[in-house]
């Protein structure tokens, strides 16, 4: 979260400040679901020091859909597309050993970090 804020936050607030002409302690709103990460005392603390500048908002559960429209219209839909690719994987995958007569209690799917992450 801190590099998103360092590498992809601050130079598109620095210059949107600089684009409307507007001094460089301008307050920023940072609006943050409540997902651990964002509410833990180590990432606050990190901001505050840090950005000063920058004031952090949470969305309140079940909120997400009023607050952060995009959420449920564009990135809903595209996670439902992942879930579904990823279970057709696995059921083909499984189906696959089946069909080689392996036993259906020793079929062990590669759970990787790095069969995961792809």
């Amino acid at each position: 979260m801190c590099d998103y804020v360092c590498n992809i936050l601050i130079p598109y607030w620095v210059k949107e400040k600089e684009q409307v002409s507007v001094p460089d302690d301008q307050e920023c709103i940072l609006q943050l679901d409540v997902w651990s990460v964002h509410k833990s005392i180590q990432f606050c603390t990190w901001l505050d020091k840090e950005y000063p500048w920058i004031k952090y908002r949470f969305v309140p559960r079940g909120c997400t859909g009023i607050a952060q429209p995009c959420d449920v219209g564009i990135q809903c839909p595209f996670k439902l597309v992942i879930r579904q690719s990823q279970h057709a994987d696995i059921v083909k995958e499984s189906l696959s050993l089946l069909k080689k007569d392996v036993a259906a209690p020793i079929i062990r799917l590669n759970t990787t970090l790095p069969t995961l992450c792809d």
